[in-house]
């Protein structure tokens, strides 16, 4: 064999790949992909050579202050018959049912971490090892079409692939690396369980934490039974494509953890970790309960992926694979979304010592700083005994809603208003002079409550949040409704304690 590898036609490619749009678990993946190929390509041999309890194992050391990657393993190593193919761009391999059916994998990962690289290498069965390095920066300006490289002789029962990235581009740092930990955990995740891989990043083995699926009654019978709110999937698309796997509730929901996770061949290629594939269609908005709850593992067969294996080729199938999914997720039987939509867990006792310990200290803080002044300038400010007088200011900007009820033998008319014209003062306004003339109703009294998303009380703890905005506007209309039962029952001054409100909560909030 000659000690030279033959990197042509398409050494030119290699130049781009330091372009390749990859995050750095994606590209590390590539190194780990080609392990598990090779292992399982070999694993005849290798449990013929160490029994049946052989393992794979993947070591990537991170290496940050000499800006230096090195990812081992201990698979089959690169076969001499196939040792050029190996290092030639876009060198499609024989076989292509496995994760390495591009021929790109090492190479486009290597060159976009790094200009120089040494690949070492033996192959289970073979008496040499291997050694090739590729100085990206030699190749391109000598225009380099074979690269040479060393040998040694070995143990035949040595196997190993040892890469080594030197001057990396992009390493990662402090907080990266517990990422890349995490994502790489999550897209490996059924090699691990299945005991075909151990996945060490700097010397500590990488275990999958399996979230906790929630079991308790159907929310429209909250004394029945409890459910494990877990869906097995199993159906086809079309010809040739189908998707198995499951969907469930998760018992703690997690905005940054929720989502689905798109298996092929047994790899995550979407919804690693933090990055959930979560549509709209399915999940709803980010602020809707599905979206921080439903979480699952779908393995879809027969589909295609970029060459990067960071995204799945879904043509025209993925509008027929959503609603075929939230079918099986919307039937009676087991309304699996409308449960992660409409169920409330009860926080337990300590949950509310430490949330209300929080709000009591900051609202106690705020108070202390700013309650004495307001006071003392609501306190001198003039008030008025009524509010009859008072003129409609009508605005566009603005929802409303009415319903009617009964109350002390009459009936009642209500509006409810909801304005986002900044040029209102008050957050909250009680009175029939809220409601414009045209909708006043004969032989009903009629009562307007207005509250105000622009006042800066709203801006600042409520924003444009359904779920932040609902309560107050509860509260909003039960003081309306407490000052409508005052005036009933003929109480002084009712409107004090809604005008009082009203000016302590502007200057206590700006």
């Amino acid at each position: 064999m000659s000690n030279k590898v033959n990197i042509r036609p398409n050494v030119s490619m290699l130049s781009v790949l330091r372009y390749l749009e990859y995050e750095t678990w994606f590209a590390l993946a590539e190194f780990v992909d080609n392990s598990i190929a090779s292992c399982l390509k070999n694993e005849i041999e290798l449990k013929k050579l160490h029994g049946d309890g052989y393992q794979l194992e993947v070591y990537i050391e991170i290496d940050d202050p000499n800006n230096k990657i090195t990812i081992r393993d201990n698979a089959a190593g690169i076969e001499e018959e196939n040792y050029s193919r190996a290092f030639r761009a876009a060198e499609i391999p024989a076989d292509t049912s496995g994760l390495s059916e591009f021929g790109m994998g090492m190479k486009s990962a290597s060159c976009w971490f790094s200009d120089y690289w040494t690949v070492r290498t033996t192959a289970i069965g073979e008496k040499t090892e291997k050694t090739i390095s590729f100085d990206m920066d030699k190749i391109f300006e000598d225009k380099i079409e074979e690269l040479e490289f060393s040998s040694k002789p070995v143990n035949s029962n040595h196997h190993y692939t040892v890469i080594e990235l030197t001057n990396v581009n992009k390493i990662p740092r402090r907080k990266g690396i517990g990422k890349v930990k995490s994502h790489l955990t999550s897209i490996y995740r059924e090699f691990i369980r299945n005991g075909t891989l151990k996945l060490f990043i700097n010397n500590e083995e990488q275990k999958f934490r399996e979230p906790k699926i929630l079991k308790v009654p159907i929310y429209t019978e909250p004394e029945s039974k409890p459910i494990l709110w877990k869906r097995e999937i199993d159906f086809p698309i079309e010809d040739g494509l189908s998707v198995r796997g499951f969907v469930a509730i998760r018992d703690k929901g997690s905005t940054k953890e929720a989502g689905f996770a798109l298996f092929r061949r047994g790899r995550v290629i979407e919804g690693s970790f933090d990055n959930g594939f979560r549509p709209q269609f399915i999940f709803g908005a980010p602020n809707s309960y599905r979206y921080q709850r439903v979480f699952g593992e779908l393995h879809l067969e027969g589909f295609d992926v970029s060459f990067t294996k960071k995204g799945i080729q879904w043509d025209e199938n993925l509008d027929i694979f959503l609603q075929l999914l939230k079918d099986e997720l919307s039937t009676d039987e087991f309304p699996l979304l409308k449960q992660a939509e409409e169920y409330r867990v009860r926080a337990k006792d300590k949950d509310y010592e430490k949330s209300g310990t929080k709000a009591l200290d900051n609202t106690v803080k705020d108070f202390e700083e700013k309650a004495p002044k307001a006071i003392q300038e609501t306190f001198d400010s003039e008030k008025e005994d009524e509010d009859a007088d008072e003129e409609l200011i009508e605005t566009e900007k603005a929802i409303q809603k009415e319903f009617e009820v009964n109350f002390n033998n009459a009936n009642w008319k209500i509006y409810i208003e909801l304005s986002y014209d900044p040029s209102l003062n008050e957050m909250i306004q009680v009175g029939r002079h809220l409601i414009p003339e045209n909708k006043i109703v004969a032989d009903s009294r009629n009562i307007g409550i207005r509250l105000s998303l622009t006042h800066t009380f709203m801006v600042q703890f409520a924003g444009t949040d359904n779920q932040k905005i609902e309560p107050i506007l509860r509260m909003a209309a039960a003081l309306g409704l407490a000052e409508l039962i005052a005036k009933e029952s003929r109480a002084t001054t009712p409107g004090e304690i809604r005008r009082n409100f009203n000016e302590l909560i502007t200057k206590l909030s700006s």
